[in-house]
C-alpha cells in the first residue's frame, strides 16, 4: 500500500526537532548538551536570516515609497542618508510622511542588529551542505567523517547509528558535527521552500486523509450489510486489514534494510552515458559522474551481505555483440581492490565481482560498457 511509505519517512524525521540526529561511540550528557546546543544554534540562525530577508524587503518598499535612494554597498543606510533622514523627520509637517520616514530609520537599526546576530550564529556553526536532488544524507554523512579521518568503516559504523533522514529535499542545510567521538547532524530549511517540520507535517496530514478515505468506504460497507452479519464482517474485515498493514510495513521495513545494505547500480553503453550527461569523462582524469546520475536512475541493486556479491553483464543487454571493456564509476573505486572485472573469452559477457562491500554499501556505481 502507498499509505503506509510515509510512515517510515515519518518515523525518520520525527526523531528529533528539524532532523536533528546522532551517531556516536558512547552517550553521554556532554553529547545530548552539544546535540541540543548543535540544533537550537541552526534553527536561531535559520530564523534570524528569515528575519532579515522579512526586514530587508519590507524597507526596500518603505525607501522606494519614501523616495529614498538605495546604498549601493547594501540595504543599510549611509550615515549621510542616516543624518539626512533624522533631519527630515524633524522638519516633516506631515504626520504620515514623518512616521514612514521614523520606520525607515527603526528598521535600519534593527536589520543591523539581526545581521550581526545572523553572522555570530553562522561562525558558532560547522559550514552546512546544502542538499541537491541526488544527495543522499548516509552517503553525506561518510564522506564527512572520513574527512575527518575516519576509516571507511568507522565512518559508516557511526552513520548508521545516527536516525539519517529517509528523503533530502534540494536546498535544506545540512550540518555535520564530529567532536569527541560523536557525530551530531542536524537539518534546517535554508533555501527551500519547505523545512523538515512542514515536510512532516504534510506528510502525516497525507497519511490521515487516506485513513479518512478507508473508515468512509468501510463504514458505507457496513451500512449495507445486513443487522446480523454487521458486527461479525465488520471486525473480522477490521482484522483482516490490520494484519495487512502489519505484514506490509514489515515488508518494507525489509526492504528498507536491504537497500541501505547493498549497491545501487546502472549498466549502459558509455558513449550513451556520456550523451546522456550520467557520466563525465575528462581528458586528464578518471571518468566521474555526470549531473544526470540521480538517485531514481539507479533502479538495480546488489545485496552485499552474500558472500561474493557479484554481476552479470550481457553484451546483448546493452545492445552490444560483444564487451572489449568495462568502466567502473566512479573511477574513485581502486580495480583489483574494490572489485574486478572478468570478461569472457568470447567476449559475450562480463562478470564484476565485488572485493569490498563496506566501501560500496549503499552506494551508486555505473558500468560503462564499450565494444
Amino acid at each position: 500500500m502507498n499509505i503506509l511509505k510515509p510512515i517510515l519517512i515519518g518515523a525518520a524525521l520525527a526523531v528529533l526537532p528539524l532532523g536533528l540526529t546522532l551517531g556516536c561511540d558512547q552517550k553521554s550528557q556532554s553529547t545530548s548538551a552539544e546535540s541540543k546546543d548543535l540544533v537550537s544554534k541552526a534553527v536561531e540562525a535559520q530564523q534570524a536570516e528569515g528575519q532579515v530577508q522579512g526586514a530587508t524587503k519590507a524597507q526596500a518598499d518603505a525607501m522606494a515609497k519614501a523616495g529614498v535612494q538605495p546604498n549601493p554597498a547594501g540595504i543599510q543606510l549611509s550615515e549621510a542618508q542616516r543624518t539626512l533622514l533624522e533631519a527630515r523627520v524633524k522638519a516633516e509637517k506631515d504626520n504620515s510622511t514623518a512616521a514612514l520616514l521614523q520606520e525607515i530609520l527603526d528598521r535600519d537599526k534593527a536589520i543591523g542588529e539581526l545581521t550581526r546576530k545572523v553572522a555570530r550564529l553562522q561562525a558558532e556553526l560547522p559550514r552546512p551542505q546544502i542538499a541537491t536532488e541526488k544527495d543522499n544524507h548516509f552517503a553525506m554523512a561518510v564522506r564527512y567523517l572520513k574527512g575527518r579521518g575516519l576509516s571507511d568503516e568507522k565512518a559508516r559504523t557511526l552513520a548508521a547509528r545516527a536516525n539519517i533522514l529517509e528523503e533530502l529535499q534540494p536546498g535544506w542545510q545540512v550540518y555535520h558535527q564530529y567532536a569527541g567521538g560523536a557525530y551530531l547532524t542536524a537539518v534546517t530549511q535554508g533555501k527551500a521552500e519547505m523545512g523538515p517540520t512542514e515536510y512532516l507535517h504534510n506528510q502525516r496530514a497525507a497519511l490521515q486523509k487516506d485513513r479518512d478515505d478507508l473508515s468512509g468506504q468501510v463504514q458505507d460497507l457496513k451500512t449495507e450489510r445486513s443487522k446480523v452479519q454487521e458486527e461479525v464482517e465488520a471486525l473480522h474485515a477490521e482484522k483482516t486489514t490490520l494484519t495487512s498493514q502489519v505484514s506490509e510495513l514489515t515488508s518494507l521495513s525489509q526492504a528498507q534494510k536491504v537497500k541501505l545494505n547493498s549497491m545501487h547500480y546502472l549498466v549502459g553503453q558509455r558513449k550513451q552515458l556520456v550523451n546522456e550527461g550520467v557520466i563525465v569523462v575528462p581528458v586528464f582524469a578518471k571518468d566521474r559522474m555526470g549531473p544526470k546520475a540521480v538517485a531514481s536512475r539507479f533502479v538495480k541493486d546488489l545485496p552485499l551481505d552474500e558472500p561474493n556479491p557479484e554481476i552479470q553483464i550481457q553484451a546483448s543487454e546493452v545492445g552490444l555483440t560483444k564487451i572489449s571493456k568495462v568502466n567502473v564509476v566512479p573511477g574513485s573505486l581502486q580495480k583489483d581492490k574494490d572489485y574486478v572485472v572478468t570478461l569472457a573469452q568470447d567476449r559475450k559477457n562480463a562478470t564484476i565481482r565485488i572485493l569490498d562491500p563496506e566501501r560500496l554499501r549503499n552506494d551508486r556505481v555505473v558500468f560503462a560498457v564499450t565494444d
